[in-house]
């Protein structure tokens, strides 16, 4: 999937102009160019397109998928949890890597998971992917779309000390759960602070994307 000029622009499809600027600025770290494609404004805004008005968000994640696909763009990164709950991407116009992608990887490794994401839409998306592909996964979801926010507004550390997430990591532990996945792509920029705080083993969905889309875009696996 190379240009034989090297790799060719991953379009990054999220929910909004932060984690779709967080997921092209990650991938552009990794050496492949990438555009952002933010499919709301805020936070508050997704959310309502996915509970309000999932088909017509569905359609046009699809138009854009399109209208990428004829520009020339030959693979797309989802860089949201939730909204890849509420589009089918199976199919698309584009090759698409997704946080789907991911927990068909991760789940059936792991017997048990906190799962943490940014709102329900995602919980639904991960339990139906666990049900699908890992049926004996034991699953505790959890949402705090008040992280997200906190994030946006620009102090991480501040976000993550406020949240539920060192209570709910502590709850984890005490349950003897196998690992945490932050399911929210969001959570990529606490990563560091959810590792200090917690001494199970934590799989971040954003970290995965980017590996898995750079070995796509790279040719050096498929992952389509």
């Amino acid at each position: 999937m190379a240009f034989d000029g090297g790799p060719f622009p991953v379009a990054v499809i999220a929910g909004t102009p932060y984690d779709s600027g967080l997921g092209a600025e990650l991938l552009r770290e990794a050496g492949l160019p990438a555009r952002p494609h933010a499919m709301a404004g805020s936070p508050d805004e997704q959310d309502a397109l996915q509970y309000q008005d999932p088909a017509g968000l569905a359609a046009a994640f699809h138009r854009c998928l399109a209208e990428l696909r004829d520009g020339g763009t030959g693979l797309a990164m989802l860089f949201c949890n939730s909204l890849s709950a509420v589009v089918d991407h199976d199919d698309a116009a584009v090759p698409v890597i997704s946080p789907v992608t991911v927990y068909r990887e991760l789940l059936p490794k792991l017997g048990s998971s906190l799962v943490v994401t940014g709102n329900a839409q995602a919980v639904l998306g991960v339990e139906r992917t666990a049900w699908r592909t890992a049926p004996g996964h034991r699953m505790l979801g959890v949402s705090d779309p008040a992280l997200v926010r906190g994030i946006e507004a620009g102090d991480p550390e501040a976000a993550f000390a406020a949240s539920h997430l060192p209570t709910t990591l502590r709850l984890a532990e005490r349950l003897g759960l196998d690992a945490v996945v932050l399911a929210c792509t969001h959570f990529t920029t606490v990563l560091p602070f959810v590792t200090a705080a917690c001494d199970l083993p934590v799989f971040d969905v954003g970290s995965r994307l980017v590996e898995l889309t750079t070995l796509a875009a790279t040719g050096s696996e498929n992952h389509a």
